[in-house]
């Protein structure tokens, strides 16, 4: 956190996975099962699993210390 302490963790934690891309999120969506999550139009989502459109419309990801299935091709932009 910022004042200095460390957040503990386990190691197999998904908070630990390197983001492949982030998205901007241009349309708000609250969490409908728990492994989702929720987010506000405008927030940055670092994205950790991107399927192909032809799978799945849904992207895993990272926001604040929280992970799940987050992000869905409609509501956000992907930065690079």
């Amino acid at each position: 956190d910022n004042k200095g302490n460390h957040l503990l963790v386990h190691e197999e934690s998904s908070i630990n996975v390197p983001a492949i891309a982030a998205a901007h999120v241009i349309k708000r969506y609250i969490a409908q099962a728990a492994d989702e999550l929720s987010f506000e139009v405008g927030d940055i989502v670092s994205v950790i699993d991107m399927p192909p459109k032809e799978l799945t419309t849904w992207w895993r990801g990272k926001h604040g210390f929280q992970v799940g299935t987050s992000i869905s091709h409609e509501s956000a932009t992907e930065m690079k």
